[in-house]
């Protein structure tokens, strides 16, 4: 009579001595796991990311995000820091904070780093993105009806104003400070979960 013996990861009930692998969850039976690496991108986020502690870190981002408006508009208003500035700092302080929240509660251990940020970054341009979608599609309705209406004023009225052009000057500072934001928040966001998973692995 065989012996039964139960695989070690799933539990599954194992009658065949010389199996090698188990036939529900392809544990390897003799003492190594199976290589993850045939996992798609996509399996690996899902296995090492809990999307309740992504959601919740939403919650810390915002609280971050009030407090350090707070903060920071202190030195906007004494002319120290420019609005852009202002802006940069503010988000990216509650990133950061956001980001060790996520490392601390949602990484095990080194190999959840990597997933876990970028899940949270993918939610946060996510959100930016999706914002700014919202926002365009509102303020496009708005000009269109505004147009609409001024071109059947304009289209009575036998008088047609020349409208003066202007060339847009282009502010290389202001560019620079957009693109170094945009940057900031990826390198804020890893520090952010990498700093959280070492203070879960030393308090």
């Amino acid at each position: 009579m065989p012996i039964i013996k139960h695989c070690p990861n799933c539990g599954n009930v194992i009658s065949d001595d010389d199996i090698e692998f188990c036939t529900e969850c392809g544990y390897n039976l003799l003492g190594e796991s199976v290589n993850n690496d045939s996992k798609g991108f996509f399996d690996n986020l899902a296995e090492k990311t809990n999307i309740s502690v992504i959601i919740f870190s939403f919650v810390i981002f915002g609280v971050f995000l009030f407090a350090g408006s707070i903060l920071w508009s202190s030195f906007l208003s004494n002319g120290s820091i420019d609005l852009i500035t202002y802006l940069m700092l503010t988000v990216v302080f509650s990133v950061f904070f956001a980001g060790i929240f996520i490392g601390y509660f949602g990484c095990r251990d080194k190999s959840y780093v990597i997933p876990n940020f970028t899940m949270f970054l993918a939610s946060i341009f996510a959100v930016v993105l999706s914002g700014i979608g919202l926002i365009f599609t509102f303020l496009m309705g708005i000009i269109a009806t505004i147009s609409s209406a001024f071109s059947s004023l304009s289209s009575n009225s036998a008088y047609q104003p020349t409208v003066p052009s202007y060339a847009p000057s282009v502010d290389l500072r202001g560019i620079f400070e957009i693109v170094l934001f945009i940057l900031l928040i990826p390198v804020v966001a890893y520090f952010g979960v990498y700093l959280g998973y070492l203070l879960k692995q030393n308090i």
